[in-house]
Parts: C-alpha cells; sequence; structure tokens
C-alpha cells in the first residue's frame, strides 16, 4: 500500500529472467485477435517438431531450427510490430491474465539492493528497444516454448504446450531507465 492504494509491485531477482508463462492456445488466440497472420510459423517455431500442432516425430533443437528458419523466424518479428505495445503489457503488466492482477512497478534485485521502473517507463523502454536475435522476440522479451523436452520425457511433456518469456537483459534496461530520470 502507498498512502492507502494498493499496488502491484513485479520483484524479479536470480538469472532465468522468466516473466510470463502462459498457454500456447490463449497467446494464439490474442494474437489472432489482434491481427497475427502468422499464427503457423510460430506454432511450427514453438514446436520445431516439423508440425503446427506438436505431433511430429523428429523434434529439433532452438539452434537446428533457427539455423533452417531464420526467414520463417523474422517474418514472425516483423509480423509482431504493429502491436509490440499490446504484446509487451500482456507479458509484464498481467501478472494473472485470467484475473488481471496489474503491476505498477518493476524490481529487480533483493530486498536490501535492487534497482526499480515503474511500469509505464519500463513499456515505453522496450517498446522503444529492439534486438537483433534471430530468436522469436517482441523488443528484448524473447518468446520461446517452456521445455522442448527433446528427450520426450513424460514428466515434462505438458511444458511443450506453454510459452515462457524471458527478460535477459532486464537489469541493465532498468539501469537506463533510472539514469534517464
Amino acid at each position: 500500500m502507498v498512502k492507502g492504494i494498493k499496488k502491484g509491485i513485479s520483484i524479479k531477482s536470480g538469472s532465468r529472467n522468466s516473466v510470463h508463462l502462459e498457454p500456447i492456445p490463449s497467446f494464439i488466440h490474442f494474437l489472432k485477435k489482434n491481427g497475427f497472420k502468422k499464427e503457423d510459423f510460430l506454432l511450427r517455431y514453438l514446436y520445431s517438431d516439423g508440425t503446427n500442432n506438436n505431433t511430429g516425430v523428429n523434434r529439433q533443437s532452438i539452434q537446428e531450427y533457427k539455423t533452417e528458419h531464420s526467414e520463417e523466424i523474422f517474418s514472425i518479428n516483423q509480423e509482431f510490430l504493429p502491436f509490440k505495445k499490446k504484446i509487451i503489457e500482456r507479458f509484464l503488466l498481467q501478472v494473472d491474465i485470467f484475473y488481471r492482477v496489474s503491476v505498477d512497478a518493476f524490481i529487480d534485485g533483493t530486498p536490501n539492493d535492487f534497482l526499480w521502473a515503474t511500469r509505464d517507463e519500463v513499456v515505453q523502454h522496450l517498446v522503444h528497444t529492439d534486438c537483433d536475435s534471430l530468436s522469436v522476440h517482441v523488443g528484448k522479451l524473447y518468446i520461446q516454448e517452456w521445455n522442448k523436452n527433446l528427450n520426450r520425457n513424460p514428466k515434462y511433456e505438458f511444458c511443450r504446450n506453454y510459452i515462457q518469456v524471458k527478460w535477459y537483459s532486464i537489469f541493465d534496461d532498468i539501469i537506463q531507465i533510472m539514469c534517464k530520470r
């Protein structure tokens, strides 16, 4: 609570930098609703098994897939551009997409040693920055399958049906935001 107003704080720490997890069908529905037309390319990227429905026999590592399908990946990233801000807000500001719990600020670190930025600062920064990566990404947020499960371990098979979003540069980005104040 800040001055009697409840605030949502997203606390990030550690080295994995995962910021969002969502069922693939839910994310695809959101994209299609916003005019995204490359869902087949995105699904093939996520499953990396030669299909867009997770039924393929030969699963590829992400490196193998990137090598063989760089043009499709570029096409996906271009298709994200018109609604980049909406995607970033979905990934970062809706802690729970079903209950619509929202984030007001981000903290990276521990209670005694942290950096922080407001939601508006983070969104504006990410909307206006990009990367030159051969990965599916929106700004500096990387979209991947939660677990490719290349060895087909039954314990982790369900993970292939979720996207995971990583923000590898969170520390550096928040420092850049703080320096602009």
